[in-house]
C-alpha cells in the first residue's frame, strides 16, 4: 500500500518520468521496460526505496499468510456463493501480483461484512489430531487435497479421507487411503501409517513434524465452517482496505 508522498509533493522529485500507478497497481516509471531504458527504471526503483520517509514509499504492509490459507479462503468464497463475492474473487491474489483498485475497496468491505455476518459457509474437511482435537490440514480443492508434496510421495486429505500417493511409479498410484489411522516414527528415518486393515512404511518425515511431539492418532473429520477460521486473513484485508481509504491508493499484492 503506497503512501501519498509522491502525489502530494512531499517526496524527493523522481529522477526521471513519467512516474505513476500503472495498470497493475504498481507505482513506478510509466514506460515499458526494455534495454534502452533499463537505467531509468533502475533510478526510479532506487527513488521508490529512498524518496520519502516511508520505507519503499509504503504506507502499510501486511503479510497475508501462507498460500494455503488464501486458497482455502477463495475456495470457501466460491462454495458460499460466487455471486456474493464477485470483487473478492476477482481481486484476491492468485500469484504474487495483482491489486484492488481504490474505487473498489468500499465494495470489498461490504463483501467482507457479508462473509463475516450473514454468509452460510460450507463445511470443511480436516485432518485432525484425535488426542487434542486440533485441525492440522484442510482440504484444498485447488491443490487436489495434497498438503505434503514429496519427492517420492504426496500426502493429502479430500472428501474420501486421507491418502498417500506413490510417485515412484508411472502413473502414480494411491498407496494408502483411510479415514482414521495411526502414525509411528520408526528408527532409521521411516514412518509407519496403520489403520485396521493395513500398514505402510515410508521414508519421510512425520505429519505435523513441526510440533514438539508429532500426533499419533489422526482422523479425517467434517466440521462446520466459520468466519472465525479466517480471522487473521480477514483482519489483514480490513487493515489494508482502511489504509486504501486513507490514502486513496490501491491495495497491491507483491
Amino acid at each position: 500500500m503506497y503512501c501519498r508522498c509522491w502525489q502530494d509533493g512531499l517526496a524527493i522529485p523522481a529522477p526521471v518520468g513519467p512516474v505513476g500507478i500503472d495498470q497493475d497497481g504498481r507505482l513506478g516509471l510509466l514506460k515499458l521496460w526494455d534495454r534502452s531504458n533499463a537505467d531509468e527504471h533502475g533510478a526510479v526503483e532506487d527513488w521508490l526505496r529512498h524518496g520519502c520517509p516511508h520505507e519503499d514509499m509504503r504506507f502499510a504492509h501486511e503479510d497475508v499468510g501462507a498460500w494455503a490459507g488464501v486458497r482455502i479462503f477463495q475456495q470457501t468464497l466460491r462454495e458460499a456463493g460466487t455471486s456474493n463475492f464477485p470483487r473478492l474473487l476477482s481481486y484476491l491474489p492468485r500469484t504474487n501480483d495483482g491489486w484492488i483498485p481504490a474505487a473498489e475497496v468500499p465494495a470489498v468491505l461490504t463483501e467482507l461484512d457479508y462473509f463475516e455476518n450473514r454468509a452460510r459457509l460450507p463445511d470443511k474437511i480436516v485432518l485432525v489430531d484425535e488426542a487434542t482435537g486440533d485441525g492440522l490440514y484442510s482440504y484444498i480443492e485447488g491443490c487436489r487435497g495434497v498438503f505434503v508434496w514429496g519427492r517420492d510421495y504426496d500426502l493429502g486429505v479430500d472428501p474420501d479421507g486421507f491418502f498417500v500417493v506413490d510417485k515412484r511409479v508411472d502413473p502414480p498410484v494411491t498407496l494408502f487411503r483411510t479415514v482414521r489411522f495411526e502414525q509411528r516414527v520408526l528408527p532409521g528415518g521411516e514412518l509407519e501409517f496403520a489403520d485396521s486393515g493395513r500398514t505402510v512404511r515410508l521414508e519421510m518425515t512425520p505429519i505435523a513434524g513441526y510440533l514438539p511431539v508429532p500426533p499419533q492418532r489422526l482422523a479425517v473429520q467434517v466440521r462446520p465452517g466459520s468466519a472465525a477460521d479466517f480471522a487473521y486473513l480477514l483482519g489483514v484485508l480490513r487493515r489494508l482496505c482502511a489504509a486504501s481509504l486513507t490514502t486513496g491508493n490501491p491495495v497491491n499484492w507483491i
